[in-house]
């Protein structure tokens, strides 16, 4: 008799251990018919509808999980272009504070070559003043003043005059810075 019990407890083992492996492997479902004959037991009817409860539950939180995980991925992308922007965004303030560096500096340079410009349009106002001044003197009263300027003033000076005038004012002047003066003046033109 404890033969047959062995071999009949066996013969259970391995239908329980094949059944367990078809189940696993998937080509057997039991899990319905296992389900109907629990819920056919009074005792284990509560028990199931706590585990339905908690595998419905289990469901909702992995699709509750898998929206989490890709809303989380969905922010590290966002994290990571807002990033990328931020960088963009201050190279290019770098690039512009030295850009308006370079500008505010051009800017000062222009205000200086303004400041210049007015200031040899002054003089050469002023310049053009003093040869209409001249160029109404006599000749002789003229060349007494002009000794004293420099030969390359006078030479300016007389470029812009009337020819018979400057020439009055040439032959009043000491040979020597007459003939300096033409010489700077001939050089000039070439």
């Amino acid at each position: 008799m404890k033969k047959w019990l062995l071999a009949i407890s066996l013969l259970i083992i391995a239908a329980v251990i094949a059944v367990g492996v078809l189940q696993a492997t998937g080509v057997v479902n039991l899990r319905p018919f296992v389900i109907r004959r629990v819920e056919a037991i009074p005792a284990l009817a509560p028990h199931l509808e706590t585990y339905r409860a908690g595998r419905d539950a289990e469901r909702r939180l992995q699709a509750a999980m898998a929206e989490m995980d890709a809303m989380k991925d969905d922010l590290i992308q966002r994290e990571m272009e807002l990033d990328a922007r931020a960088q963009a965004l201050t190279a290019e303030e770098r690039k512009l504070a030295r850009d308006r560096q370079a500008l505010d500096e051009e800017r000062q340079d222009l205000l200086r070559l303004r400041e210049e410009v007015e200031t040899t349009r002054s003089k050469l106002l002023e310049l053009e003043r003093m040869r209409s001044i001249y160029a109404e003197m006599r000749g002789r009263d003229a060349a007494v003043i002009m000794r004293e300027l420099r030969p390359e003033l006078i030479a300016f000076i007389l470029a812009g005059m009337e020819p018979e005038a400057a020439g009055d004012i040439l032959a009043n002047l000491d040979p020597k810075l007459a003939a300096e003066i033409t010489r700077m003046t001939l050089t000039d033109k070439k």
